[in-house]
């Protein structure tokens, strides 16, 4: 079990690294055609390869592991036979005085053997590199799942909710983008810029020093950015990384994965943002996300979160 699970593992690296190279090359050659919805798409490619836990059997294998070869712990044992006679035929037991037949040699039993005769528990080299993985995958997903919860203490103890004017234009906004989901909004004193929180019931936060330096306009477009990652469903992709990275999380095809999706995540909101804007909308918009300090950042979903907890 343990030589087909390395077997399989290996052969979605390498499986996995050809995807990813393909598909970086063919962004890079095709970059000014592509736009950021597809440039983004394309990496689900690889997402795709590093989900499916089985490869395709064909006649020809990339990798076969040299299987372990163990001493078994039987033995032959040889078959104990009557003796023959003079006359050709077995020869029986000589009859006792008083009946019966002479009692017959005990077999020795199996667990009344000698501990040197038993044979040892040895754990094999592929039994270790499932033991390392195992550690590993514990320690990514545990401190993964330790920051969400500092998350959600901080933003109990520090976050407060927005006065009435800005939670009717956030409710105007929900509105215009056909969002029916609750997404709780909630004001931060010590973040830079808008954030969409990743975990399973995602939340939008705002530094309350927007809501004194910010216009109506601005704040629409502040919320319209974070609420289209939602609508996309971004903050669920964030997750399935974060697991993909923790599975594998010695595959620097994950981390690389992780990096650039993110980076192509942005662009691809923002362009979606924007589409109905005109050229001074557009304008304006660019000018919030530079006033916010805002840059194109891989980590800009989980980054502005972290943040947080860091700061603690």
């Amino acid at each position: 079990m343990e030589q087909t699970i390395l077997t399989r593992l290996l052969e979605i690296l390498v499986y996995s690294t050809a995807i990813f190279l393909i598909v970086w090359l063919f962004r890079s050659i095709f970059s000014k055609m592509l736009s950021p919805q597809l440039k983004y798409a394309l990496w689900f490619l690889v997402v795709l390869r590093l989900c499916i836990p089985v490869t395709f059997e064909s006649g020809l294998h990339l990798f076969t592991l040299a299987p372990s070869f163990a001493p078994t712990a039987t033995s032959a044992m040889p078959a104990v036979q009557n003796p023959v006679g003079t006359d050709g035929l077995p020869q029986t037991e000589a009859p006792r005085l008083g009946g019966g037949t002479a009692p017959t040699q005990p077999q020795p039993n199996e667990a009344e053997k000698p501990p040197m005769m038993k044979t040892a528990m040895r754990i094999s080299w592929q039994q270790w590199l499932l033991i390392v993985w195992a550690a590993g995958f514990t320690l990514m997903l545990g401190v993964s799942v330790v920051l969400m919860i500092q998350l959600r203490l901080r933003l109990r103890r520090l976050g407060c909710e927005p006065g009435e004017k800005t939670g009717t234009l956030y409710e105007q906004i929900k509105q215009e983008m056909r969002i029916r989901g609750r997404v709780p909004l909630l004001l931060m004193p010590d973040i830079k810029s808008p954030a969409l929180t990743v975990e399973p019931s995602p939340r939008l936060l705002l530094p309350d020093r927007l809501i004194f330096a910010a216009n109506a306009e601005s704040m629409a477009f502040a919320m319209a950015h974070e609420l289209m990652h939602y609508k996309r469903k971004d903050y669920l992709v964030c997750l399935l990384l974060l697991l993909l990275r923790a599975v594998y999380w010695f595959h620097p095809v994950a981390w690389a994965l992780l990096y650039l999706m993110r980076l192509d995540m942005e662009t691809a909101c923002d362009s979606m943002v924007v589409a109905r804007f005109d050229r001074e909308r557009k304008l304006s918009y660019v000018n919030l996300l530079l006033a916010l300090g805002e840059e194109t950042s891989p980590f800009s979903l989980q980054r502005k979160t972290m943040t947080l907890e860091q700061k603690d």
